[in-house]
């Protein structure tokens, strides 16, 4: 727009410039013409060549800016004209009567006059000579100058020339466009693209080439992202350390304890039942509390660390799952298995099994769904992971205002395995919500 601006005060500032020129020009070319003519029409009258002064004469009047002109004594006879018709007239009976009345002076001062009109579009010149050898005998030369035709010619160009100036700007802000796009835009882009990369699952970030501050800039995110992940994952595998742990000593340790406290529980209430038949019922309460709780034990310690992978698979533990659900939320559960321990190392099988749970577990505290599925399969070389249910639609949103940890937690293992999970709703007579986790073949 400041280009475009600069060329419009230029276009304005070029025609006052060749305006003023052209004008100059013209009154320079009406002074040359003028005075030429007349010498002529001095010498060519006192030799009495008329025929050759009617030529000179239509040889100005080829001149593009030649109005109209004349020749005339001070008697106001025309003795040439540019119009042919005009010869032998009187000069008060041609377009150019105001004129001569109002320059007749120049025939007494024998000076040149030269008259522009108030627009600026049209000059006068008349130049007085003596037409033979007697003082008296006095004529002049007349000719007005139509300077419109000049002006508009300047006009267009100056249009011209600003028109060009507008074609070099625009191709100049295209080729500074183009090398912005090349050298930045799309390298910033880019950069904005490896910078969205880091908060998915699709990997590490890829770096630009080059060694410029924008390629700079993506090699030492993607290392710092790829630190990140490495910690991440160091602090994930710690944890699900600890909750082995923290299971194994809830099973190995406290679950004995219990059963072996109920195991007494139940010796003293056969000892003391023909004794006292209230203490023999409080020692049955007590057995049976003893027994809820062995089984809430065993429950956090499966948990916090699921045997079922470790001595039989993952089949058994997703089953262990959907057990737990059958149970806790009185919803049908089914398994689909394929078998996947060629393709996902134990630790991948220990990810997936939580999020597997997080999901299916989620389903029933937010869906409250009737039938939950959990499916595992392959799909070409990618590990794919489905749990549909005909619950409501899961809202992330409303699961993360109550428990928002266990979305958290299923984001960085989700991370880990660089899958990508995806939820859809199937519609037929009832509406299924799906939920797909695709693990990548280079992070089985």
């Amino acid at each position: 727009m400041f280009g475009l601006l600069i060329i419009l005060f230029n276009n304005w500032r070029n025609q006052q410039w060749l305006t003023d020129r052209r004008l100059e020009r013209m009154e320079l070319e009406a002074t040359e013409t003028g005075s030429r003519l007349a010498g002529l029409l001095q010498h060519l009258s006192r030799k009495q060549q008329q025929r050759s002064a009617e030529l000179e004469m239509a040889y100005v009047s080829l001149s593009p800016d030649v109005d109209l002109g004349l020749v005339c004594n001070k008697e106001g006879i025309v003795s040439c004209a540019t119009h042919m018709q005009w010869q032998q007239m009187d000069v008060m009976q041609t377009p150019l009567a105001a004129e001569w009345r109002r320059h007749t002076a120049v025939l007494e001062t024998m000076a040149p006059a030269f008259e522009w009109n108030a627009e600026k579009t049209s000059l006068l010149v008349m130049v007085p000579f003596f037409e033979t050898y007697d003082s008296t005998s006095r004529a002049a030369v007349l000719i007005r100058y139509d300077a419109k035709l000049a002006l508009v010619e300047v006009r267009a160009d100056a249009w011209h020339e600003s028109l060009r100036q507008a074609g070099v700007l625009l191709s100049s802000c295209l080729l500074l466009w183009f090398a912005l796009d090349e050298l930045i835009t799309r390298r910033v882009r880019r950069v904005v693209e490896i910078l969205r990369a880091a908060s998915s699952k699709d990997g590490l970030p890829i770096t630009l080439e080059g060694s410029d501050e924008l390629s700079m800039i993506s090699q030492e995110f993607a290392g710092a992202v790829t630190k990140l992940r490495i910690a991440e994952n160091m602090v994930l595998e710690a944890a699900e350390q600890e909750r082995r742990k923290i299971g194994r000593d809830l099973h190995d340790d406290i679950c004995q304890r219990l059963s072996a406290t109920k195991m007494k529980a139940e010796v003293v209430q056969g000892m003391i039942h023909e004794k006292d038949g209230k203490i023999a019922i409080l020692a049955g309460q007590v057995a049976e509390e003893l027994s809820e709780s062995t089984v809430i034990a065993r429950s956090m310690a499966w948990g916090l660390a699921p045997v079922g992978i470790e001595n039989h698979g993952l089949k058994d533990a997703l089953e262990n799952v959907l057990r737990f659900v059958e149970k806790s939320y009185s919803v049908q559960g089914s398994l689909d298995y394929s078998d996947v321990s060629d393709s996902l190392s134990g630790s991948s099988q220990e990810l997936l099994f939580r999020i597997a749970q997080e999901l299916a577990i989620n389903a029933c505290k937010h869906s409250r769904p009737g039938v939950v599925n959990i499916t595992v399969r392959m799909e070409g070389e990618n590990v794919v992971l489905s749990v549909i249910h005909d619950g409501s639609l899961f809202s992330e949103k409303a699961a993360a205002d109550g428990h928002g940890m266990g979305l958290h937690l299923m984001g960085q293992r989700l991370r880990t395995l660089s899958a990508t999970l995806e939820r859809t709703v199937e519609k037929g007579t009832r509406d299924f919500s799906i939920s797909i986790v695709r693990i990548p073949p280079k992070n089985l």
